[in-house]
């Protein structure tokens, strides 16, 4: 996704981050983290917000704060409205992975409600203790679901 005549935008990872199998949103799952999460279109610091809770290695948080792919540092779990622009580009970007022919660049999977994600995005939106924002890449559309369920991650980065 680009703005400002393209200076500045966000860009995805080239793959998830879960290795295909969903993780949960956080080991967390019953305390609210409250307003520093729960940002729709802060997708930076939800994700600092997140990891700064007990429970969280491998879980969606943890692994885009890590994650240091083309040797950046900066990735993070996008927010809801950020999870959005990344559905409504992911003709481009699926048609740009899927065609490189490097087998370890992977396109946004919709799956078409396959278990155990389901085409379903975990974004770093929290909704209250239990609940967090997702997106279903199949149509597009958001939802809750609890913390502990298990979808894709994809990180972003800010640019």
């Amino acid at each position: 996704y680009v703005y400002n005549n393209g200076a500045n935008g966000l860009i995805a990872s080239l793959d998830d981050l879960d290795g295909g199998s969903g993780v949960a949103w956080s080991g967390n799952t019953s305390t609210l983290i409250g307003a520093t999460a729960q940002s729709f279109y802060d997708g930076a610091a939800n994700t600092t917000a997140m990891v700064t809770q007990d429970a969280t290695a491998n879980k969606a948080g943890t692994l885009c704060d890590n994650y240091t792919g083309g040797s950046q540092t900066d990735w993070y779990l996008p927010a809801s409205w950020e999870l959005n622009l990344l559905y409504n580009s992911a003709f481009t970007i699926n048609t740009i992975l899927e065609n490189d022919g490097n087998g370890t660049t992977n396109g946004l999977n919709p799956e078409n409600n396959t278990p155990p994600t389901y085409g379903n995005y975990w974004s770093s939106t929290e909704y209250n203790s239990t609940l967090a924002w997702y997106c279903y890449f199949g149509f597009g559309n958001s939802g809750l679901n609890g913390k502990n369920g298990t979808y894709r991650v994809r990180a972003v980065r800010a640019f």
